[in-house]
């Protein structure tokens, strides 16, 4: 009996250590059929694409991953939606990538967190005859045959020209963007620098943030800009996470002279403060019309069918004017 005591004390005390130590590498959207067997092409006729994000938290993705999954259902194949916990964990991306491959996919979607870190396991891939695809992010990598996304840099451009507008062209500005690895942000951030440098000499940016994407790490970035530059009239929040870090940022200062803020994407804390008048407006990609997008390019991909370097799946301006209006309502989440 005593040995038998040792025996589940010391198995529970494995699984709360697994759990503890977070061996999970990769989070999958429900309903995606993570446990796929080695070849899930050998199981029917149906081809087996598995989507690569960059993370699964925010709301963003879950709207990107309403659009696969309507693609998987009307071109009839099978999809995974897999990603790190949080944006910006490269190695964990990059065993995901292991873990596709060793499925054998018929095609692969990917959205990277940095550039180039990619590049061995696409070699794998094109040696295999594996078509890769980008989503959302691309890879600095011939061996991608197109990349399904925004125009970030003329998204960061919007949002830089009606920042401009609203402050008259002048004045200080700043901008809270996810990383400084990922042509996403880079991009978008490059569209707000390059345009307000080059249009608008009377506004001058004085500091640039890397939130991650995590909404308390953008609060945080915010409230040390606005100490250091008083008197700081805009501030473009690049993403979903880092706009709704500047949100939180304002609430808790409640700067006595008015800050300009603008966002990018949707979710229910930006859509709320665009109503109420705290931030200004935000720009929104097409996510859905993007996930369905991803899906239709990659299996053309997979019948080597000639595609473009770039499909862009737009992004539009919205504010408390328009926001309820169908055509945006339909590029919007929360």
């Amino acid at each position: 009996m005593a040995a038998l005591k040792r025996l589940i004390i010391l198995t529970l005390s494995l699984v709360i250590g697994l759990y503890a130590g977070g061996i999970k590498e990769a989070a999958t959207m429900p309903d995606t059929q993570p446990n796929l067997p080695e070849n899930p092409n050998a199981l029917s006729q149906r081809l087996y694409i598995p989507i690569i994000a960059k993370g699964l938290h925010a709301n963003y993705w879950k709207a990107v991953y309403e659009g696969v999954q309507r693609a998987a259902r009307d071109f009839d194949v099978n999809i995974t939606f897999e990603g790190t916990e949080e944006e910006g964990q490269i190695e964990k991306q990059l065993a995901i990538l292991r873990g596709v491959l060793a499925r054998n996919p018929s095609a692969i979607a990917f959205s990277s967190i940095d550039l180039r870190a990619a590049e061995p396991y696409l070699q794998e891939a094109e040696s295999r005859g594996i078509p890769v695809i980008g989503l959302d992010s691309g890879v600095v990598s011939p061996i991608v045959r197109t990349t399904v996304a925004t125009d970030n840099y003329g998204a960061g451009s919007l949002a830089a020209t009606r920042m401009a507008d609203l402050l008259d062209g002048t004045g200080k500005a700043a901008i809270i963007v996810q990383d400084a690895t990922s042509e996403v942000a880079t991009d978008r951030r490059d569209g707000f620098v390059d345009t307000i440098t080059q249009r608008y000499p009377g506004l001058e940016i004085v500091e640039i943030g890397y939130g991650k994407g995590e909404p308390q790490l953008s609060a945080d970035l915010t409230k040390e800009i606005i100490a250091k530059h008083p008197g700081i009239r805009g501030i473009f929040g690049g993403n979903e996470g880092s706009a709704h870090g500047v949100i939180l940022a304002i609430r808790d200062i409640k700067p006595i002279q008015p800050i300009v803020v603008i966002g990018f994407d949707s979710g229910k804390i930006l859509m709320d403060a665009i109503r109420e008048g705290l931030v200004a407006g935000a720009v929104t990609q097409n996510p859905r019309g993007m996930g369905y997008r991803t899906v239709e390019t990659a299996l053309r991909a997979y019948r080597g069918e000639s595609l473009p370097a770039f499909i862009d799946t737009g992004y539009f301006w919205y504010d408390r004017f328009n926001i309820d209006t169908p055509e945006i309502r339909e590029m919007l989440y929360e």
